[in-house]
């Protein structure tokens, strides 16, 4: 690219910029200059050799960083065999871009052992001395490490060399480039049914894969409910016959979602994984030979994770529980003291609910950090068992602040007329707050992108002898002001919330599971959205199911049993009922019956395998395979000490 071309790129002077409009409008801008960068290549340009090589990850120096302490990362991350070029724009702006070959990415992922589809159809861990194993039909050699992997190759053997760096503040950011192109395989379409599930998880990894699969298959599972919701009102079905709809739907829905997370984990490489996988980064532990592996490994002694678990964490998460379950006790207090003063028609008797709703969302804020903080001071090995636990402390809390208020109507005060009122109302209020979390913030950036045009200003040609790829300087300037995105916890837990209102209650709500079948439909392409334009690319984490989050559906699946059984009874003609046919253990009978759905959910639950017959062969495939392997070796080896 010429000089006098280059010159015309618009771009900011200064610090990175921290707002997302800026960001939203550079997208557009590049995604145009790439399409005609790729015209003017096709005409036969051969354009500059130095921004051929794709950069994978960028690594951003803090202004405390000094040009020895820029060689030094450079010296280690040349270790590993992968490629950096370095841009020293001014003291606050330094750039080490990181690249590597194939050869280099193959040596990586037999590190990591990836498992990768054979020629055979099974799957195995990558050898990188069996390359031609791993070449399906129509592959090369670069098509064997995915797109989301080859960030994660390189920040896995470099970011822990580069911890001490990070820590003091030379190192101030890792993280991987958005692919522009790419991105145009996630535009809104109207007449796509489904989302690009696959695509997504070749770009964005398994874990983030998995959540908009689950999102997308929950969402088609909730057409049932809501259609059985609006017959339910239309023709006043019997309760009993609504609680065994859901109990006989959840269950259901639950043991089909296993089985299509077991495909996509295979497909993936994925199902295997075990506790046995890498550590965290954050983990912290002495340097220790490994009695599996013989390797150096840190190892931390569980008792003192005990011992935080069970004389810290859990009783600061009993005192936060104790005070969510006293707040939503006041609101009553407030509400009947409302009442009193100004009559049952007055307006404000919507107040205490909607303030109710709206400390819901605040606590739950609030307690997310409280969880995240514990759980770090548990320190747990791996990825999984962290997310198993922290998930763990926030579900406790979760269910005593959605729904302590909701069993109190039901159970205590038992009014129907109002429980029902109680929990359209939270719905309500919890949708319209994450609707204004996913939508405000874009929203805002797409009315006020004019309003960016005037803090650019044209590059001047200083800075452009510094810059070896103008392209390249450009995105990474302005993603750099992206937000970072944390991981799907709060997305899962506004699933599982909502699945909560759902189910826990549909005797007396009909209409919820519409609510949130129409709220999800919109939700899952803005989340797609928002991590496609909103937030910095993140890091692909590999994930083999949706962990925690799965036991915290089955644990609101069961409670939707009692719950729904519990409302049955305290209807007067079902009570009347049981006592004129049961008249010495009305109780009882209650208990039968709730037993008896229990006992439907769990022949529901062993009737429907949670892997897929053909996932079964295949692992037994590869087991085999690998078995015969081994045996393969060893003849050789034996043959070989003969000769």
């Amino acid at each position: 690219m010429a000089a006098n071309e280059m010159s015309k790129v618009p771009s900011l002077l200064g610090r990175r910029p921290q707002k997302i409009i800026e960001n939203q409008l550079f997208r557009r801008q590049r995604s145009l200059k790439l399409s005609a960068r790729a015209a003017t290549l096709d005409q036969g340009d051969d354009g500059d050799d130095t921004g051929n090589d794709k950069t994978y990850v960028v690594l951003i120096f803090g202004e405390k960083a000094k040009l020895t302490h820029c060689e030094d990362v450079r010296k280690i991350i040349h270790q590993y065999d992968i490629k950096t070029t370095l841009e020293v724009i001014s003291k606050e702006e330094k750039y080490l871009y990181l690249t590597a070959s194939t050869d280099t990415l193959l040596r990586l992922a037999d590190e990591a052992e990836l498992t990768k589809m054979t020629t055979t159809g099974s799957m195995q861990k990558f050898n990188y001395h069996s390359v031609s194993d791993f070449l399906l039909p129509g592959m090369t050699v670069d098509d064997i490490v995915r797109f989301c992997e080859a960030p994660v190759l390189i920040k896995d053997v470099v970011k822990p060399q580069l911890l001490p760096y990070i820590r003091n503040g030379i190192v101030e950011e890792l993280f991987p480039l958005h692919d522009i192109e790419y991105l145009e395989k996630f535009g809104f379409d109207w007449r796509r049914r489904s989302l690009p599930i696959e695509h997504i998880r070749n770009y964005f990894g398994s874990s983030i894969g998995l959540y908009f699969a689950f999102t997308e298959f929950y969402t088609k599972a909730l057409i049932w409910p809501a259609l059985f919701g609006i017959c339910q009102y239309l023709w006043s079905i019997n309760l009993s016959a609504v609680i065994g709809f859901y109990v006989i739907w959840s269950t259901i829905f639950q043991e089909l979602w296993k089985r299509r997370c077991a495909g996509l984990a295979y497909r993936w490489g994925t199902i295997e994984m075990s506790s046995l996988d890498k550590p965290r980064t954050s983990y912290k532990g002495k340097e220790k030979v490994d009695p599996i592996t013989g390797k150096l490994t840190r190892h931390y002694p569980m008792r003192y994770t005990y011992i935080q678990m069970y004389c810290i964490s859990y009783p600061v998460v009993l005192l936060c529980v104790v005070a969510a379950a006293y707040f939503a006790l006041y609101q009553f207090q407030i509400e009947a003291e409302v009442l009193a003063d100004f009559g049952p028609d007055s307006w404000l008797l919507y107040i205490p609910v909607i303030v109710q709703s709206i400390l819901i969302a605040i606590f739950s804020w609030a307690y997310e950090k409280l969880a995240t903080f514990l759980t770090e001071l548990e320190n747990h090995r791996t990825r999984l068992q962290y997310e198993r636990h922290r998930v763990n402390k926030w579900m406790i809390f979760e269910i005593v602040n959605n729904f302590f208020s909701l069993f109190y109507i039901a159970f205590i005060i038992q009014d129907l007329k109002q429980l029902n009122y109680q929990l359209m109302m939270q719905l309500l209020i919890f949708q319209i707050v994450c609707i204004a979390q996913e939508v405000g913030i874009p929203l805002l950036a797409v009315i006020k992108q004019k309003f960016a045009k005037l803090m650019h200003k044209e590059l001047d040609e200083d800075k452009l002898s510094l810059v070896s790829d103008v392209s390249r300087y450009e995105q990474c300037f302005f993603e750099a002001g992206l937000d970072q995105y944390q991981s799907t916890y709060e997305d899962y837990l506004q699933m599982c919330i909502q699945f909560g209102y759902v189910v826990l209650f549909a005797a007396v709500a009909p209409f919820a599971a519409l609510g949130a079948l129409i709220n999800n439909v919109f939700a899952m392409h803005i989340d797609l959205f928002k991590l496609c334009n909103i937030f910095k690319r993140p890091f692909a984490r590999r994930t083999k199911n949706i962990g925690a989050w799965q036991s915290a559906f089955e644990l609101l699946s069961v409670m939707a049993i009692l719950s729904n059984c519990g409302l049955l009874y305290l209807l007067p003609n079902v009570r009347a009922f049981v006592v004129q046919h049961f008249p010495s253990m009305p109780n009882l009978s209650f208990v039968l019956f709730e037993h008896l759905l229990l006992g439907l959910k769990f022949v529901i639950h062993k009737a429907i395998h949670e892997r897929p017959r053909w996932v079964r062969i295949a692992l037994m495939k590869g087991d085999y395979e690998s078995s015969q392997a081994y045996k393969n070796i060893r003849k050789f080896n034996s043959t070989k000490k003969v000769d």
